[in-house]
């Protein structure tokens, strides 16, 4: 009689308790870790961090406004890192999202220009600290992230980003506060749009031209009103007017008024 084959049946090997509880326990460390670095506040201080990009300091420096500001958001509680000059480079405002700045503070010169298509927004430039020239950027520049900036009877030309390099940055604003410290941050609302879909927010600026020390005034008192709890609303409403120019100070979008600065 011919026996028949027995079916080999295959048994699922149990992990040892002592390897479930080392996966287990090397997850929560990779929670734990990526938390601990991807947070803006650092919950064991309460620390929270802020950037000054300061590009107008190679023609246009302010040392006072800036230690000025530094003091009063380092005592603030705000870790404070300032971007001078030519360290302000397309690179910076590529990574600016992922860098986790709860404020941000744009001290740059400022460029808008009108679209030739009417259903492009007008073109917002914040210039860079990098000088221009013909073959850095090639891509950035086809796609119009990138643009030459000139300054009126400065002889340097310098790389600038335009709302379209913000619009494809890395990473997210963990809901950051913008203060764009220049002329025509808000001319249009293209480059605000661009800084809220990724993540921040609530953007201010100047509708028109501003003189620089008056928007270093304005920006000095307006980050002492937010820091005072004012909301976003009273905090610009309580802001110095511009007499020169007769440029306004606002905040986009106009349905995040009642935010504060925490």
């Amino acid at each position: 009689m011919r026996k028949g084959k027995r079916k080999k049946t295959r048994k699922l090997r149990r992990f040892p308790k002592i390897s479930l509880i080392i996966i287990i326990v090397l997850a929560l460390a990779i929670v734990v870790t990526y938390f601990a670095f991807n947070q803006p506040t650092n919950p064991a201080t309460g620390e929270i961090k802020a950037a000054i990009l300061d590009s107008l300091y190679i023609i246009d420096p302010n040392a006072d406004f800036l230690n000025e500001v530094n003091s009063t958001l380092s005592q603030a509680g705000f870790k404070v890192d300032i971007y001078l000059g030519e360290d302000v480079t397309v690179e910076l405002f590529k990574e600016l999202p992922s860098l986790n700045y709860k404020l941000i503070i744009l001290r740059a010169h400022t460029a808008w220009e009108e679209s030739s298509d009417v259903k492009e927004p007008p073109t917002i430039a914040f210039f860079t600290g990098t000088p221009y020239n013909g073959y850095d950027y090639f891509m950035e520049k086809m796609f119009g992230e990138v643009r030459e900036g000139t300054i009126e009877g400065y002889p340097t030309h310098f790389f600038a980003v335009t709302q379209k390099l913000i619009q494809v940055s890395e990473g997210e604003f963990p809901d950051s506060f913008v203060i764009v410290d220049s002329c025509y941050g808000l001319n249009s609302n293209s480059m605000a749009e661009a800084f809220i879909e990724n993540g921040a927010s609530v953007y201010i600026g100047w509708d028109s031209g501003v003189y620089s020390d008056y928007s270093d005034s304005a920006t000095l008192m307006l980050l002492d009103n937010l820091l005072s709890d004012m909301t976003v609303e009273d905090a610009v409403s309580n802001t110095i007017k511009d007499h020169d120019f007769g440029s306004i100070l606002s905040y986009y979008p106009s349905d995040k008024g009642d935010l504060v600065l925490k």
